[in-house]
């Protein structure tokens, strides 16, 4: 009886393994996202009210995940403190701080960082251009992460199934 009862927990055990692995994808794949629709916001909000970008980050814009929602917070706090003169470095630094806190790969830290000099560029067609191939280079990542996603949910599956199947022979 005893065998019987660890064979079952050890097989809820793989099977939540695998599951906290696909929500922890998931929840990357939905910060992208995000992300995206943050910088999409931006743009068009930029480019229809003529704000600057500390008010749109301020007050305009708002996203889902609430991380995203405090570094727009604290990125509009800076500029309207005006202790750094040059946005585009507020917006790198903020996003390295809280890099670990989004759990953002080095590659998806970069372009993000990239992202802030298309938001505080010289000129509109230049800041437009740039935004257009960080869109399209963070549209690449979505779908490689989405890729990563279907084979890792199914090799995740696979060996905790595995593991846990000879651990119940194990145990028998």
């Amino acid at each position: 009886m005893l065998k019987i009862m660890g064979s079952i927990l050890v097989f809820a055990a793989a099977a939540g393994m695998a599951g906290t692995y696909k929500r922890e994808l998931a929840d990357h794949l939905a910060l992208l996202y995000a992300l995206r629709k943050l910088l999409v916001d931006l743009s068009c909000y930029g480019n229809g009210t003529r704000q600057p970008v500390e008010v749109l980050l301020g007050c305009f814009v708002r996203t889902p995940d609430e991380r995203l929602n405090e570094i727009c917070r604290k990125i509009a706090d800076c500029l309207i403190e005006k202790n750094e003169k040059n946005g585009e470095q507020v917006w790198k630094r903020v996003f390295e701080e809280y890099r670990k806190k989004l759990c953002l790969t080095g590659e998806e830290s970069a372009l993000i960082g990239e992202a802030g000099g298309a938001l505080f560029g010289r000129s509109e067609e230049e800041n437009h251009r740039r935004l257009t191939l960080i869109l399209e280079q963070l549209d690449d990542r979505i779908k490689t992460v989405r890729g990563e996603l279907g084979e890792k949910q199914k090799i995740y599956a696979t060996v905790s199934m595995v593991m846990g199947g000879m651990l119940v022979i194990l145990l028998i």
